[in-house]
């Protein structure tokens, strides 16, 4: 059960973190009937699973945040090691944001390493509003089927009961062992869809969180915070501000700003040009929640989910993530 609080946790009564279970238990079920459409291999569904229950042992127990991110990064070097030895028997070399990079290991490791595990961790600070994980979730999904040939009904349907329950009132929080799992799904289906083909293409499907937590950490440092502290300096903030506290209006609104770059994974007609639209967008938001926060006191609170970054976090920090207003 998530607790409300005076300080930072507004939900109007206990909820439980329980969305994030459910929809593990579902992708168990559809892998062991073979409605998982995806090809997963054994390396793949461990990692997906270990990130499940790193997150499960969170929500129940309030992990501390350094061991949680030690356990996540364990995780992502067992899949790192597992993907570079397949893009090494196929490639020789990946262009990557205009670099041609060696497939050697000892290249790709370190990088495949900081893919799978930021990833997760991005995809769980935008758990912050109402609604705002799971519809990016099923956007992601989406794009991901699109490009890999590929969608899973039962999951799907997982997607949209879950974000019924949490939009536009939240009444089963994601939790972390949700935006574990799915980050490090999408992580995994990201590479499998794009390393081969495209590379850049993981950062325009994926810019909203990347933009976020590039926000963050640049209000952080201009500010002289901890990168590890606790803080309103997301995105999801700033706009639930500008909405005052109206999750029904700024989620979608930001789903929609998020859905744009994705488009340039597509063939649709007109999608470089509408993707190119909404990174700019994103961008200019961005710049602008910056400077608000760089210069103005933060505004009483509207959305009170106020994510730690994993290994900038005090040891003796132990915060309970995944709360979300109750509107």
């Amino acid at each position: 059960m998530d607790l409300p609080d005076a300080a930072r946790k507004k939900h109007g009564r206990p909820t439980p973190r329980t969305g994030g279970l459910v929809l593990w238990l579902l992708l168990m079920a559809a892998h062991a009937t073979g409605q998982w459409r995806f090809h997963l291999n054994v390396a793949d569904w461990a990692g997906v699973y270990a990130m499940a229950f790193i997150g499960m042992l969170d929500d129940r127990f309030d992990l501390r945040p350094r061991y949680k991110a030690m356990a996540g990064f364990g995780v992502a070097l067992m899949l790192a090691f597992h993907v570079a030895g397949t893009i090494g028997r196929q490639l020789e070399e990946v262009s990557f944001l205009d670099f041609t990079l060696s497939s050697h290991p000892a290249v790709l490791v370190p990088l495949l390493t900081l893919w799978f595990w930021a990833l997760p961790q991005a995809y769980n600070l935008i758990d912050g509003i109402n609604g705002l994980a799971m519809g990016f979730a099923a956007l992601a999904l989406g794009v991901l089927g699109w490009n890999l040939g590929a969608q899973s009904g039962l999951f799907w349907g997982g997607l949209g009961a879950v974000l019924v329950l949490n939009f536009p009132k939240a009444r089963h929080f994601l939790g972390d062992c949700g935006a574990l799992m799915l980050g490090t799904l999408f992580a995994i289906l990201g590479v499998e869809a794009f390393a081969l083909r495209n590379p850049n293409l993981l950062l325009w499907v994926f810019a909203y969180p990347t933009v976020d937590v590039l926000l963050v950490v640049g209000i952080r440092a201009w500010k002289g915070l901890p990168l590890g502290g606790a803080d309103r300096s997301h995105l999801h903030h700033w706009m639930m501000d500008r909405m005052n506290g109206r999750s029904w209006f700024a989620t979608p609104t930001l789903l929609t700003i998020a859905a744009l770059p994705m488009l340039h994974a597509t063939n649709l007609p007109g999608h470089e040009a509408m993707s190119r639209t909404g990174l700019a967008i994103l961008a200019i938001l961005a710049l602008k929640a910056f400077k608000d926060r760089v210069t103005a006191k933060d505004r009483p609170a509207t959305a009170q989910v106020r994510r730690e970054i994993p290994f900038m976090v005090s040891g003796n920090v132990r915060e309970v993530s995944g709360s979300h207003t109750r509107l």
